[in-house]
């Protein structure tokens, strides 16, 4: 009985976290004071990395969570299994999309970044793309993308200069986006 006591408290033990598990990863944290702060990017539980905070642990084992809604933080960024993901404080005004945005494309002339929010109804998960575009003089635009938000109208305006880019993006679909944006930069 003493042993099936012991592993019962193991066992809440191990899930005391809200039932997850933290991850931590070799990162960065870039605040708005222009220092650069290497750390550990904290994931999972219930104070993980989120698209409105960044939870760190640093070198000398001390947690940090970084709030959006604070502004201390421009970007924060991570390396897993050779691939960067790398993240900018993107501040629209909106409860909803203001956040951390990952760089999906770092070209030239633009930079794409993209935050995916996930909405539930009646049991059904939906995923949509919310996307900034970021040109070489630093003008933004953020749209989402779907069947009903003029994402397409809304590039047009900001690829005005370009015309080519803007005759190509009539025959661009949704979920080429990023394929769109790459092609720009190849040119």
């Amino acid at each position: 009985m003493k042993q099936f006591a012991v592993f019962f408290i193991a066992l809440i033990f191990c899930f005391s976290n809200s039932g997850e598990a933290q991850e931590l990863r070799n990162g960065y944290v870039l605040l708005t004071k222009n220092d650069t702060v290497a750390c550990k990017i904290v994931f999972g539980g219930p104070n993980g990395t989120n698209k409105t905070q960044v939870s760190t642990k640093t070198a000398d084992g001390k947690d940090k969570i970084y709030k959006t809604k604070d502004k201390q933080v421009l970007a924060y960024g991570f390396d897993q299994m050779g691939v960067p993901f790398d993240y900018l404080f993107v501040d629209l005004g909106r409860k909803v999309e203001t956040g951390f945005f990952r760089l999906i494309e770092n070209g030239n002339p633009y930079k794409l970044y993209v935050q995916n929010n996930s909405e539930t109804v009646n049991g059904v998960t939906t995923t949509t793309p919310y996307y900034v575009l970021f040109n070489a003089r630093g003008d933004s635009i953020d749209f989402l993308v779907s069947g009903v938000s003029g994402w397409k109208n809304r590039l047009e305006v900001f690829l005005k200069d370009d015309p080519k880019a803007k005759e190509n993006l009539k025959s661009v679909n949704r979920q080429d986006v990023l394929k769109f944006i790459k092609s720009l930069n190849e040119n």
